[in-house]
């Protein structure tokens, strides 16, 4: 068994060496470290290069955002004998123990081709746990949170069908990638996992959550001005490029159904004077009519 991690930093050099420092101290697996320095820089390299091997580092000088920045590693990854490959954010954590379960179900699930855990989410709102996502062109809240403390009395336990595992930590064999192709850069941030994941489906692979295993995400790490903001932008636009692509036929119906999301979204943005959440809402929705796609930092950074 072959197991390549793929992590992707971008202005945050600290978590990535946190991150990095975590897997190497897995003690059986002995991955391959594939860290993807997005936006690169002389300093982000020198101070990388503290726990990161030249042969770990992938630079990129551009930011190519989540899809082509996590795109770089799964070639290099594609490219050696992997059998598996990990994306894992520089914020959340997984243990050894829990990734070895996550493989040992894909060996005993020849059918599964997507694997992700529990995902217990730290946030400004308190504590949640996530079990997988939703079509993200039909629902406003696509993360499913969990209803009870018993997983063991949600339906279809221990392993559950979803329409996509978040890319917190998401473990793919590598047919699935060698089958349905790379990461969609146009998402640029947010959609291109789930884009990724429907179309692995079309090509019969798919993707369960694992209701035994749980991995940590501190989504506090992210400043909420950033949430509120870059967040909700490409969290809304990319509903729209998403609806597009996949279901061209009712493209109109979906954005009259996103336009009134955003205009409500946007209204209660405003009654308490959150100019630039509602800011935020407004050219996503004018993007979404655009089909405008790639990277937009430039006007929230």
């Amino acid at each position: 068994m072959a197991l390549s991690v793929v992590i992707l930093n971008w202005r945050n050099e600290a978590d990535t060496i946190r991150c990095v420092r975590a897997v190497r101290g897995w003690g059986s697996l002995n991955p391959q470290i594939l860290v993807v320095d997005n936006q690169s820089t002389e300093s982000s390299r020198a101070v990388l290069a503290e726990v990161v091997e030249p042969a770990e580092l992938v630079s990129s000088e551009v930011n190519l955002g989540y899809g082509g920045g996590n795109n770089l590693g799964i070639r290099r990854a594609l490219e050696g004998d992997a059998e598996f490959i990990l994306l894992l954010n520089s914020d959340a954590e997984i243990a050894e123990s829990a990734v070895w379960s996550l493989i040992e179900r894909l060996e005993i699930h020849p059918e599964v081709s997507i694997l992700g855990p529990v995902i217990r989410e730290r946030s400004a709102e308190g504590e949640h746990r996530y079990i997988g996502g939703r079509d993200i062109a039909l629902s406003i809240h696509t993360r499913i949170a969990a209803d009870t403390r018993d997983l063991q009395l949600v339906a279809g336990y221990p392993l559950i069908a979803v329409d996509y595992v978040p890319g917190t930590v998401f473990l793919a064999r590598r047919e699935a990638f060698a089958d349905t192709g790379l990461l969609d850069e146009r998402f640029f941030f947010s959609g291109e996992i789930a884009d990724f994941c429907l179309r692995a489906m079309a090509e019969k692979h798919k993707a369960y959550v694992d209701l035994d295993v749980t991995a940590t995400h501190d989504a506090t790490r992210v400043p909420q001005s950033r949430r509120d903001t870059l967040y909700v932008y490409y969290s809304l636009r990319n509903r729209m490029l998403y609806a597009r692509k996949h279901d061209p036929s009712k493209a109109a119906k979906h954005l009259a159904f996103w336009t009134g999301v955003c205009a409500l979204e946007a209204a209660k943005a405003l009654t308490r004077r959150d100019i630039p959440r509602s800011r935020a809402i407004l050219l996503a929705l004018r993007d979404g009519y655009a089909n405008r796609s790639g990277n937009q930092n430039a006007a929230f950074l």
